[in-house]
């Protein structure tokens, strides 16, 4: 058995590839299929209590309380919660191509370290950036979740001051198009995952209404990266410029590109000092593990990343500290610190609600579904695990994903065809209902290929009255086609004039 598929072995890559990246496994939003393309939006949107200053519209208030939730929920769950620490950052004016660089020829700035004591906010709105910002850094440094914190600081801003644009968090690797221009991307994005309609979105991209928050731009595969550095570049030269944008990428990623970001300012979070790694222990009452990280400069310079501390932090529990300090090697320090996490993060998973009335799986089976679920993200370019993302094309096998597609479709057809003859009938006559109903499911309905998401529905009116509209027209259709020989035997013309004058 290769070493990545045995359970009982896991290594710093499938770590990485399980990536706790953006910080967090996220099982708690609704998955559901958008059955028929848009059947279900159709006729229900989105609804969220509306936060902010009641000077700002509501559809951008109910926007703002999204995002706001999503952000919480997303700080809630992250593994670098665990390591409360404002990390180090340097600032990398090289990495980026500022609008006067061409105008005033100055040599290179070096990098400069900022105060510790200096926050992501302040950064944002420091006059040399200006809320055009690169944030860089390595894998598990904590980049994703700086940009949270910026985030929440950012919508907080928003709630109080209605002329400030809204914060929207998206995630570069779903730009899957390179025809498709940022802008048509992001009105695409804000109607996929916060449902706003088409036309609202446009106006508030072009109307610079929003605040974009743009992450794992080196979760797209290599050879589009740079592709889509120049797709953002497009979008900062256009007449819908953002006035501000957060941009997050992997330090080693980024520095190979030949193009660089047109950005005011970028930083580059620095890896924990050794006082920080210390504190945080002593804070946490974890001191026991300190003298064994501290001896051994390998793994010491491993947990100088926030999210390696965090996985320490968390299996110190499990960890023998005698036993972890008479392994010699770095390697096996570290194989035994993942080993101790797994096995945390199992007992807690055994002990909480999910296997009340069944009997939980193995360890191995579970550590074997993880290799597998680390393996799919690896290869979808994802770092972060949500369930409502689960694809068909995840399916292993070719005649699954055909199988599923098949069904799907069978039980829209039937479900919408079988809507249509009921109401049909109830109005009409059964002979009619039946017509329609299999004209209506056989020919009007395709599922989607993918499945999408919504977090709360409501009814709209406006949509619903529109459906009214196609039934009725679908009922005179139905009229001239079966009854109209009937109607002009006996007279009644009352049921064709009346569905003239609806469908007019």
């Amino acid at each position: 058995m290769p070493e990545s598929e045995d359970p009982k072995k896991v290594s710093n890559n499938d770590l990485r590839n399980a990536q706790f990246g953006g910080g967090f496994i996220n099982a708690e939003n609704v998955n559901a299929q958008r059955i028929g393309g848009d059947i279900l939006n159709f006729f229900l949107g989105q609804q969220t209590a509306p936060v902010g200053n009641p000077a700002r519209p509501e559809n951008q208030r109910l926007l703002l309380a999204q995002v706001k939730h999503e952000v919480a929920a997303r700080l809630e769950q992250s593994l670098h919660n665990a390591v409360l620490i404002n990390l180090g950052k340097q600032l990398q004016p090289q990495q980026v191509k500022r609008p006067w660089d061409a105008e005033i020829k100055i040599g290179l700035k070096p990098p400069e370290s900022l105060p510790d004591t200096t926050t992501i906010l302040e950064v944002f709105d420091d006059s040399a950036i200006a809320g055009k910002l690169l944030i860089l850094g390595k894998p598990g440094s904590g980049k994703t979740t700086t940009q949270l914190e910026l985030a929440q600081a950012l919508i907080i801003r928003a709630e109080e001051q209605p002329s400030c644009p809204i914060p929207v968090a998206f995630n570069l690797s779903t730009w899957k198009d390179d025809k498709h221009s940022m802008r048509d991307w992001l009105v695409a994005e804000l109607k996929s995952k916060y449902g706003v309609r088409k036309d609202i979105g446009e106006g508030w991209v072009d109307n610079h209404q929003l605040l974009l928050l743009l992450d794992g731009l080196d979760e797209l595969e290599s050879v589009r990266q740079e592709l889509c550095v120049q797709a953002i570049n497009q979008l900062l030269q256009s007449e819908c410029r953002p006035q501000y944008i957060v941009v997050g990428s992997r330090s080693e990623e980024y520095t190979n590109y030949k193009t660089r970001l047109q950005l005011n300012g970028a930083i580059c979070l620095q890896p924990l000092t050794k006082n920080q790694i210390f504190t945080n222990l002593i804070d946490v009452n974890h001191s026991g593990i300190w003298q064994t990280i501290n001896d051994d400069p390998n793994l010491l310079e491993l947990v100088k990343t926030p999210l390696l501390l965090s996985v320490t932090i968390l299996a110190y529990q499990e960890i023998a500290i005698d036993k972890w300090q008479k392994l010699i090697s770095t390697k096996d320090r570290f194989q035994y610190l993942l080993d101790a996490y797994v096995q945390r993060m199992l007992i807690r998973l055994i002990n909480g609600t999910a296997y009340v009335k069944q009997k939980p799986p193995t360890d191995r089976q579970t550590q074997m579904w993880l290799i597998r679920l680390a393996q799919q993200l690896e290869g979808e370019s994802q770092t972060e695990f949500l369930i409502e993302n689960i694809q068909p094309s995840w399916l292993p096998f070719n005649n699954l994903r055909k199988a599923f597609h098949i069904v799907v479709e069978i039980i829209t057809k039937l479900t919408v065809g079988l809507t249509f003859a009921i109401i049909i009938w109830l109005s009409d006559r059964l002979t009619n209902g039946l017509i329609l109903g299999v004209i209506v499911g056989a020919t009007t309905i395709k599922p989607n290929s993918e499945i999408n998401t919504f977090e709360a529905i409501r009814w709209s009116y406006e949509r619903v009255k529109t459906a009214l509209r196609i039934l009725l027209i679908c009922w005179f259709i139905s009229s001239i086609l079966i009854d109209a020989p009937i109607a002009m035997v006996i007279g009644k013309t009352d049921k064709l004039i009346g569905g003239v004058i609806v469908t007019l």
